[in-house]
């Protein structure tokens, strides 16, 4: 691995339980989401963090910030190897994980079920053409988020969408497939 000096700095914007942390990251991976998926930890530099009760931010030099925290991170930096994709069928989802409600697209091999799909891969799962809604204070907040990884673990739900208003149930998710 290079020196870490010389890993490239990618933004870094991750959604936690009672925060968002924006901030950027060394890229010691091809893609973030394969670095979300080999590494427990990672080192933020030049951090905001804004909290979801509304009573503000902080600006902080560094935070060291675990895997399992994390439940949803705006995928950034490059793609990762050209050669190494493979033919999907993009599925839209709808998850409910923490305070965030979630849809977009997993890539999915043509024939296979979406939802067992997000169940078989590694924990940080990239979706595709996504936004993200959620409560800051007193004010409801929807974003576009392109690409976003989530963290399969910390689902609480996840469903097949027809469209982008579908409502979530409160159905648990197993990520071990039971």
């Amino acid at each position: 691995m290079p020196a870490p000096a010389l890993l490239p700095l990618v933004e870094f914007v991750a959604y936690a339980e009672d925060c968002i942390l924006y901030g950027r990251v060394r890229l010691a991976a091809d893609r973030l989401t394969d670095m979300l998926n080999e590494y427990d930890e990672f080192e933020l530099v030049d951090v905001m963090v804004e909290r979801l009760d509304g009573l503000g931010a902080v600006d902080v030099q560094q935070v060291l910030v675990r895997r399992n925290e994390l439940l949803l991170v705006h995928a950034t930096g490059p793609r990762g190897n050209h050669a190494r994709r493979t033919r999907t069928r993009e599925h839209p989802l709808a998850i409910r994980i923490g305070p965030y409600e979630v849809r977009g697209d997993i890539h999915a091999f043509p024939g296979h079920d979406p939802l067992m799909t997000i169940r078989r891969r590694k924990t940080m799962v990239p979706l595709t053409d996504s936004w993200i809604e959620y409560q800051s204070g007193f004010e409801r907040r929807r974003r576009r988020a392109g690409a976003l990884v989530v963290n399969v673990q910390q689902i609480d739900s996840v469903i097949n969408a027809i469209d982008e208003w579908v409502e979530l149930p409160d159905l648990p998710f197993q990520a071990d497939g039971s």
